[in-house]
């Protein structure tokens, strides 16, 4: 009888103990989730009346009507989303090809894999403003006097990289592979490492060599979180404003700025009643990428490798 009490007491504190380390997370999903994407649905309907001071439901689809206006007629929304465009697909590209084959290098342990490991990873836990303040004066003041002292120029004669508009957007997209770079390479050398090593010596075995081995065996093992990933930066295509805020503040020039940009800037600058705009903006954007990553998340699914 003694054993039965100690026994349900013993599982009365497991279960008070496994709610208390679940009622954080459940909370922090209800209000910064349901709650604030609830909120945003009701505040698409409302308008801010400022005799009180109180969002009221008298807006109907005034602001979604507003919404295929300004996206009709404003040219830099149709500017920000061909630069969403240019950088989701120069940035994604590139960052997960080189993730791919540096993670490889050094799942192989490639010379001083050790090394590019650290310095890969660094950029990703760095202050993103010192990385920026860096990399400014890096590509508009170090490049440009380094080129002035070999090609024998006058000072200050070469504009810097993220000066000169001809090579302003290249210098930006440079920037975001390195600082995407890290954090990809720690992922998949992650799960490259998870690879059984029979699988890998069964490869030597056959004769495969190294493109073979990674083609054939690695590739198919990691395909699922290189997909996720590619997922992932999918579904903020609309809200990654890809470090423009960092360079230039709220005064970048029109051809250079994004959709995630022109969000941002409109939210940092936004009274109370342009807040029903904003959210009318999230709702609809969230209803344009949500099929579209579904979608983009099937296709990878049939046409990935299988690892069987």
């Amino acid at each position: 009888m003694k054993s039965s009490v100690f026994k349900n007491k013993r599982e009365r504190k497991r279960l008070v103990f496994y709610c208390a380390m679940l009622a954080l997370p459940l909370l922090q999903v209800a209000v910064f989730y349901f709650g604030v994407n609830i909120n945003s649905l009701a505040l698409s309907f409302q308008q801010f009346n400022y005799d009180t001071g109180a969002y009221e439901f008298t807006a109907g689809f005034d602001n979604f009507k507003r919404f295929f206006v300004e996206w009709s007629t404003t040219l830099d929304y149709r500017i920000g989303l061909r630069n969403s465009a240019i950088f989701f697909l120069s940035t994604t590209v590139i960052c997960m090809v080189l993730a791919l084959f540096f993670s490889y290098f050094i799942y192989k342990k490639g010379p001083a894999n050790k090394f590019f490991r650290v310095v890969l990873f660094l950029p990703s836990i760095i202050s993103g403003i010192v990385m920026v303040i860096f990399y400014q004066y890096f590509v508009d003041t170090f490049v440009p006097s380094i080129i002035e002292k070999i090609i024998g120029a006058k000072e200050y004669s070469i504009q810097g990289l993220l000066s000169n508009p001809k090579t302003a957007v290249f210098t930006l997209i440079l920037y975001n592979v390195i600082m995407g770079f890290g954090s990809n390479v720690l992922l998949l050398t992650g799960d490259m490492s998870s690879i059984s090593e029979s699988v890998i010596e069964a490869a030597k075995i056959d004769g495969a060599n190294s493109w073979q081995e990674f083609t054939r065996v690695v590739f198919p093992q990691i395909y699922q979180t290189f997909s996720t990933l590619a997922v992932v930066a999918l579904a903020g295509f609309f809200t990654n404003q890809y470090n423009i805020f960092s360079f230039w503040g709220g005064n970048a020039q029109s051809k250079y700025v994004n959709i995630g940009y022109l969000l941002y800037k409109q939210t940092q600058r936004a009274s109370f009643g342009e807040y029903p705009y904003l959210a009318t903006l999230g709702i609809i954007m969230t209803i344009i990428i949500v099929p579209i990553t579904f979608a983009v998340r099937k296709i990878l699914a049939k046409v990935g490798p299988s690892n069987e």
